[in-house]
């Protein structure tokens, strides 16, 4: 399943990028600004770390990887200790809500 998000996820960042708008290309990276923040929030309310440190934890922008995987892996190194199955769980879930809401900003933006 994750998987077939993921290539979901790949496709729909590809093409629309080739035929957007000024205004739907401004939509879209807000809206990714703002889903990505909320992400950032919600790992900070499982981990209780710094937003900042969150942040760096991030992977960069376009990369394809799984940015749970990445963040979990990324914030355990930083905090020298495994994180709970609890909490790598909370991270996969709010990951999950993150590309929903991300795919759902891809097909608002076509519209605009």
């Amino acid at each position: 399943m994750k998987f077939l998000l993921s290539l979901l996820a790949c496709c729909c960042m590809l093409s629309p990028a080739l035929a957007q708008t000024p205004a739907q290309a401004g939509f879209l990276k807000a809206e990714t600004r703002r889903i990505d923040e909320q992400f950032v929030r919600r790992v900070v309310e499982i981990t209780q770390l710094p937003a900042s440190q969150v942040r760096e934890a991030m992977p960069a922008a376009g990369r394809i990887t799984e940015t749970s995987a990445r963040v979990a892996a990324a914030i355990e190194k930083q905090l020298g200790e495994a994180l709970t199955d609890e909490q790598k769980q909370a991270i996969a879930q709010a990951d999950e809500e993150r590309r929903a809401a991300l795919a759902a900003a891809r097909v608002a933006a076509k519209n605009k």
